[in-house]
């Protein structure tokens, strides 16, 4: 069912759903280019922009009292009393997160979490929230990269319900297999969500470039792995993991250590011990001179660009002045990064860069989003700012301003009792002593100058850095070749080679007498609910195949029409959607041209109008559905299509790899089919198609929406 609105070759319910969300705020625009002001209005900008007044001194501001003790079974525990307000919190820390996960089971801490608060021998998940929720609390469970916790927030007199519930999901759970489904499929959603966003793209090559796919803190959760996960792994994982003494338990708020030891006795006192330590990471491999790895993501307006590098262990001393030097390079909306990208050269919204810091060996990273056109622009100033910091010595001014940032702001990090109890933990759970935290302002003022040039100089090294790009490779990989080696890959991945982003005549020869006249009815399900409907019709008329569609999804409606010969050489295109998004597209072709118009929302690139050359074996939007139905498919093929696009105006390749072979069932039964992978508009997918010709879509999923398109009927 691939008919498709805008030219991207995904079909017709895709060009709703692209068209959607090219209408939809996902991501704040680019910055545009610097306006020309006049001279009154220069004058009115120079007198806004006033320096800051200087910082006052800092006051004298003490770490609020904790005590610390150990269970008999060998449970930690931290009681921090503070009586300002009638509220009690109770947090569970279990130090094994998703670095501990088996590499075929990525997701497994993930998904242990989302079910510890889904049932036990007493009380199912609705019981749950109705506990809670009953006495006005709240109850989550999450995992990090390092921890998994279960956290309980109550008022002061309901403590000892915060101690029975926690205790019971935490140390009972049943992990209901309904209930992994229902998570597994929220999961995937995410996940599909996740892998079509740029900024999750970028993140998740810059993990695997700096630490090396094999290592835990280099690997990222896939579909295939949640896919396969077993409630017998999740039980598991919870019995090898949840020990007394691979556990912190955090108590704060109106409390007293008496009650809560008591407390804690009863209901954590048996929580086993004899937690199995696991071998230390690997150091992450050494890297050579910085390369650009490039991320094509067809059609992007804008390019996401990351730049990092292995940082340091949490206990490294020099974190105190690498916090200054991040304060200064890119830690705000006041740094290096930000002024110079955005306020002096209009580039972009934002820039920033970061340090973090995990239980092993964290990292360092600069970032920002940019116009295609800057993109290389941008590379070598963001290059340029992180060598200029190991080069120069910072100025008086940015060292105290980053300073009294720093020092400043931390007593607003431990005001309430869950946010001291918070830092404690964290100080805990990254194996640091107690004067870390209380010293933290003073080793804060005591950086220097020379201090952050010396961590400079030793810690950022922008010449072996991971360079991750992620956008229209056509547009930036020219620029981004004469800044660094460039190593490209499509949006799953996969290695592509430079030549395949040259649109070239296609030498492919289809034959339409395999067609037959049929109507297709389809059913949409979004996160596996039914959504709408679809129809594709074929019929011959004189010498011409006729394509038609007919989609309704709630509000919107889409209707389409394709022409072409039996040679399968393109005649016309005529698509519109109504609706929330209203479009409406008219192209014909001949004697090697492309000519008509496209009223389009200004996110799809607005109105336009076409009288475009183009190269031999173009096809039109909506006829990609035709050529793979009487293609030779054969696993390991792979086709590549010129295909004209109403949003660019200009012909894009779309790849259309044939990966295998799968049973597939859907309403209109059981088929085996062709497993075929798309890339190259913007939005990429997966098709089943029959293996029989000729090869109808049977189902088709889009990467990054939680939507699907399955057979009805064949008529």
């Amino acid at each position: 069912m691939t008919n498709q609105m805008t030219s991207r070759g995904a079909g017709a319910l895709l060009g709703v759903f692209g068209l959607l969300a090219a209408c939809a705020p996902q991501t704040p625009p680019v910055a545009p280019g610097p306006a020309t002001t006049g001279p009154d209005q220069a004058a009115e900008t120079a007198r806004v922009r006033v320096p800051p007044p200087a910082p006052l001194p800092l006051q004298p501001v003490g770490f609020p009292a904790f005590r610390e003790c150990t269970l008999p079974n060998g449970l930690r525990m931290i009681v921090v009393e503070k009586r300002d307000l009638p509220v009690a919190n109770v947090s569970l820390y279990i130090q094994s997160g998703s670095a501990t996960d088996p590499g075929a089971k990525l997701g497994l801490a993930e998904m242990t979490a989302q079910l510890l608060t889904k049932g036990t021998p007493r009380r199912n998940a609705l019981q749950i929230s109705e506990t809670i929720e009953s006495v006005g609390g709240s109850l989550n469970a999450s995992a990090g990269l390092d921890n998994m916790s279960v956290s309980a927030s109550v008022l002061t007199d309901q403590l000892p319900l915060a101690f029975d519930l926690l205790s019971d999901v935490a140390l009972r759970p049943t992990f209901p297999a309904d209930e992994l489904e229902i998570a597994r499929k929220r999961t995937l959603t995410g996940l599909q969500v996740a892998l079509s966003q740029p900024g999750q793209i970028a993140q998740r090559r810059l993990i695997q470039e700096i630490y090396g796919e094999e290592s835990p803190y280099g690997r990222s959760t896939v579909p295939q792995t949640v896919s396969a996960l077993q409630r017998a792994d999740l039980t598991r994982f919870h019995q090898e993991n949840f020990k007394a003494d691979n556990a912190l338990l955090v108590v704060s708020g109106d409390v007293s250590a008496a009650q809560v030891e008591q407390l804690a006795r009863q209901h954590f006192g048996a929580m086993p011990r004899g937690f199995s330590a696991r071998a230390p990471l690997a150091e992450p491999p050494a890297r050579g001179p910085a390369r650009v790895t490039l991320i094509h993501r067809p059609g992007s307006v804008q390019s996401n660009i990351l730049v990092g590098h292995v940082g340091i262990r949490p206990d490294n001393p020099d974190f105190f002045p690498l916090q200054v030097l991040n304060k200064i390079v890119g830690g705000g909306t006041d740094s290096r990064l930000f002024l110079i990208l955005r306020e002096q050269k209009g580039w972009t919204y934002g820039a920033y860069s970061m340090l973090s810091r995990p239980r092993n060996v964290g990292y360092y990273l600069a970032s920002a989003e940019v116009r295609s056109e800057v993109t290389d622009s941008a590379l070598v100033e963001l290059m340029s700012q992180l060598g200029r910091v190991r080069e120069e010595v910072v100025s008086p001014a940015e060292l105290e301003a980053a300073k009294s940032f720093l020092a400043g702001s931390f007593p607003l990090r431990i005001e309430t009792a869950s946010q001291i109890a918070s830092q404690v933990a964290q100080n805990r759970l990254l194996g640091l002593p107690t004067e870390a935290l209380i010293q933290y302002r003073d080793r804060i003022n005591a950086v220097t100058a020379q201090d952050v040039q010396r961590v400079a100089r030793q810690y950022v090294r922008p010449d072996q850095a991971a360079i991750i790009v992620v956008g229209d490779a056509t547009k930036v990989a020219e620029s981004l070749r004469r800044v660094a080696p460039v190593a490209l890959f499509d949006i799953q991945g996969k290695p592509m080679e430079s030549a395949s982003l040259e649109v070239r005549a296609s030498s492919e020869r289809f034959d339409a007498s395999r067609l037959r006249p049929v109507t297709l009815t389809y059913r949409v399900m979004v996160q596996g609910n039914p959504f709408g409907t679809a129809t594709s019709t074929l019929t011959q008329q004189g010498g011409q195949w006729v394509g038609t569609s007919n989609v309704q999804l709630g509000p919107v409606t889409q209707q389409s029409e394709t022409r072409f010969t039996n040679q399968l050489v393109p005649v016309s295109t005529r698509q519109s959607s109504a609706g929330p998004v209203q479009t409406q597209v008219e192209l014909q072709f001949a004697n090697g041209r492309v000519t008509g118009s496209a009223k389009l929302p200004p996110q799809a690139g607005g109105d336009k109008t076409f009288n475009t050359e183009v190269v031999g074996g173009t096809l039109l939007p909506g006829m990609d559905e035709y050529v793979l139905a009487v293609a030779d498919l054969q696993p390991g093929r792979t086709l590549t299509l010129p295909v004209f696009s109403a949003q660019t105006g200009a012909v894009v390749n779309h790849t259309v790899r044939v990966t295998g072979t799968e049973s597939v069932t859907v309403p209109a039964g059981t088929f085996q089919t062709y497993r075929l992978e798309s890339t190259g508009g913007q939005q990429s997918f997966t098709v089943f198609v029959r293996q029989e010709l000729p090869h109808i879509v049977v189902k088709q999923e889009f990467v990054g929406q939680p939507v699907a398109l399955e057979l009805q009927a064949i008529k």
